[in-house]
């Protein structure tokens, strides 16, 4: 045991330099920073500031669940779209349109045009967003393979969770003194990090081609055929179910802010400070996963994610105090980077080199379900209450996680 721990540093080393000898994965990484720090700010700015006008969990629910609804319906195109032209011109085009919104919006704030009259200004911002989302997240997932081959999927996945989860713990502390000197700051820091993003993006050299195939063939033929594919693949089909209990996870997300600000009585900082914690927990959890990946299945991975998770959710609901809600803010981003990591390697993996982008838009048409649970979250919070609203979500979670994996015999013996 001692040996195996001894080799850890020099493994993470070997790892570390084969991979960032790649010239474009080191901007593929700075990019996937740069984005999801500035989702990251963008979900919890959202979410306290329409809170804060509008004081209606619904509404804060509404608006946070609209880039999802746009996501999931128009996924299957992108995936779709990403197996058909550049991936790279489809990344870079799809951030500017996402900068360009994120500067929008800190133009509302600062110009004090959104209140509870207006705060609907929100809602196409959000449609638009969730809709170069939807473009861009399959193409990304799969430009990943391009840039660093399928030796290294896994690694290269690893350290771009690391990269995400790094900027999830900055992130989140960043947006609570944001939003503390001032609600449109936060969006012009937001937008700045969206332009870095896109910036990285342009100065890489890897291109992808489409077969021949899928350029002489209707891109609604594509994706009846992505689907078709998907859902006759036993592993993905079950990955892809798993992927749904996403939207039980979604509807502890408006918890968050109830919590601190009308449960606790805290603010902006504290506010961030619990999210950042959620990031360390996932770091944690990516560390992890990099040491002992090889050495244990990935059922049983998936397993012991969703069990921690759904631990974390329910110590969250009964947290008496602020202590108490950080550390299961960790355990529950310890639970959620075992799946997160896991099951998109596994789609990556068992899928065919020209159905890649479509299962991946499949998986984020599923996933991507979280975000609806903000709607019923905040429904949930307004009629039942925080600790009524968990135990719906954690009760949702794990009867279909379990029942994909009792009935899925692919799933349980996957590798």
């Amino acid at each position: 045991m001692f040996s195996l721990f001894s080799k850890i540093p020099a493994l993470f080393a070997a790892n570390f330099i084969s991979l960032f000898s790649i010239r474009d994965y080191k901007f593929l990484v700075l990019s996937n920073f740069f984005i999801f720090a500035g989702y990251q700010i963008r979900v919890m700015a959202i979410a306290w500031i329409v809170l804060d006008i509008t004081e209606s969990e619904k509404m804060m629910g509404l608006i946070n669940a609209l880039p999802g609804i746009a996501v999931i319906t128009m996924s299957l195109f992108g995936g779709a779209l990403a197996d058909r032209v550049e991936r790279w011109k489809l990344l870079w085009i799809t951030k500017i349109v996402i900068t360009i919104m994120a500067l929008i919006t800190g133009i509302l704030l600062t110009f004090e045009i959104l209140d509870s009259a207006t705060i609907w200004y929100l809602i196409p911002i959000s449609l638009v967003i969730g809709i170069m989302f939807a473009l861009h997240n399959p193409a990304s997932q799969a430009y990943v393979l391009d840039v660093v081959g399928k030796n290294k999927l896994v690694s290269a996945t690893s350290f771009s969770a690391a990269s995400s989860t790094f900027a999830t713990i900055i992130a989140p502390s960043m947006g609570g003194l944001l939003l503390w000197f001032g609600y449109d700051l936060s969006f012009y820091v937001l937008t700045f990090f969206y332009f870095c993003g896109a910036l990285m993006i342009l100065s890489m050299k890897t291109r992808y081609k489409s077969s021949d195939v899928l350029g002489k063939t209707s891109i609604f033929l594509d994706m009846k055929l992505g689907l078709k594919y998907a859902f006759k693949n036993p592993i993905i089909r079950a990955l892809l179910i798993l992927s749904i209990t996403a939207i039980f996870s979604g509807i502890y997300q408006p918890v968050i802010p109830v919590k601190i600000k009308q449960d606790l009585g805290l603010g902006e900082f504290e506010y961030g400070f619990v999210l950042a914690m959620n990031g360390i927990g996932t770091l944690i959890g990516s560390i992890i996963l990099f040491i002992i990946n090889e050495r244990i299945k990935k059922i049983f991975l998936i397993i012991i994610s969703f069990l921690a998770f759904d631990f974390g959710i329910l110590f969250f609901g009964f947290s008496p105090n602020f202590v108490m809600c950080s550390l299961s803010m960790i355990i529950m981003g310890i639970g959620i980077s075992g799946w997160m990591i896991t099951i998109p390697v596994l789609l990556q993996t068992k899928s065919s080199d020209n159905m890649r982008g479509r299962v991946i838009s499949l998986y984020f048409m599923c996933v991507l379900t979280y975000q609806l649970g903000w709607l019923f979250g905040g429904f949930f919070l307004e009629y039942l209450g925080i600790n009524e609203t968990l135990i719906i979500a954690v009760s949702g979670s794990l009867s279909l996680a379990t029942l994909t994996i009792l009935f899925s015999k692919s799933l349980r013996n996957v590798e």
